[in-house]
């Protein structure tokens, strides 16, 4: 969708991002999935780049562990920061102009390194360059514990730009090192312009068009991603008539309660009810007791079994 209209309605939050990077700040960027936290940091590093011309940057988008160090050791090579024979590779490569180096031909070798290796690489090169080297990580969610100290080996020497759809409490030390910035949700207003924008763009035949917008931003609670699903869909109708307009969902647009909080303040109180009646022998009150436990557990079937379908 972004080819189509570009990125609306975050301006504001992108200049903010700039003007943090640009003090070396590492910044976290953190929303639901969907929420536009990668096309944010894209926005972010293209602006740091076409703006400056101090500063090395590597995109990492694999999400696991040996993926993401492998792209920053392609990064790396291809800047010239790292040493070919650092990673095992022949020596006479050190001479080579990092450019001519094709990844695709060495990429088996340099995979047989463990991660340890690896950042036994990267890290004291990363440390011996003077100049400024930016890390725009896609995905912090699937770091591990394990991983942490390299990462923060790392951060002594790079700044980094990430996302992350959660924090892991197991993983504070490196959260204490970023900066958090939430990516909000999009306003009702920006989202239903982002929707004619597409509409008018793509052509889509709409019968109804105020309650196809209605109908779109209501469902996709702002989150761009539902927005863009939503959006995508239609277009594929010929014409989107009323009965397609109102037949149109999305899981953004529905919130859950979760209501094992309450199912167990409930249990609890039931159960210290009827013992409260066996001490005291009052027979009225435990069978009350007894007829409420009946109705709490009816209760919770129902309602995990609807929890079951929602999801």
């Amino acid at each position: 969708m972004r080819e189509i209209i570009g990125l609306i309605g975050r301006d504001d939050l992108v200049d903010k991002l700039v003007k943090e990077a640009r003090k070396g700040r590492n910044l976290l960027l953190t929303g639901p999935p969907g929420i536009g936290k990668s096309a944010v940091l894209e926005a972010v590093t293209t602006r740091l780049v076409d703006r400056y011309n101090d500063i090395n940057l590597i995109s990492i988008d694999e999400q696991q562990a040996k993926g993401q160090f492998l792209s920053l050791t392609r990064g790396l090579l291809e800047l010239g920061l790292v040493k070919p024979s650092a990673l095992e590779l022949d020596k006479s490569l050190d001479e080579a102009d990092p450019a001519t180096i094709q990844w695709l031909k060495i990429k088996r070798q340099v995979n047989r390194l463990s991660i340890r290796d690896l950042c036994a690489a990267i890290i004291p090169a990363i440390h011996a360059h003077p100049g400024r080297v930016l890390i725009a990580v896609d995905d912090l969610t699937t770091v591990t514990p394990t991983m942490t100290a390299f990462w923060l080996a790392i951060l002594d020497g790079a700044q980094i730009i990430g996302c992350a759809s959660e924090k892991r409490k197991n993983l504070a030390r490196l959260w204490w090192k970023l900066a958090e910035i939430p990516v909000p949700p999009l306003k009702p207003e920006v989202a239903r312009q982002i929707a004619k924008t597409y509409m008018q763009q793509t052509g889509t035949l709409i019968e109804a068009p105020g309650l196809f917008l209605a109908q779109v931003v209501q469902q996709a609670n702002g989150n761009p991603q539902a927005l863009a699903d939503l959006l995508a869909d239609s277009s594929k109708e010929r014409v989107v008539n009323k009965q397609k307009i109102r037949e149109m969902k999305h899981g953004a647009g529905h919130s859950y309660f979760d209501f094992t909080p309450v199912m167990i303040v409930a249990l609890a109180s039931v159960v210290g009810t009827r013992y409260l009646a066996m001490g005291t022998g009052d027979t009225e009150l435990y069978i009350f007791a007894g007829m409420l436990a009946a109705v709490v557990i009816s209760l919770r079937v129902f309602l995990f079994r609807g929890a079951g379908k929602a999801n």
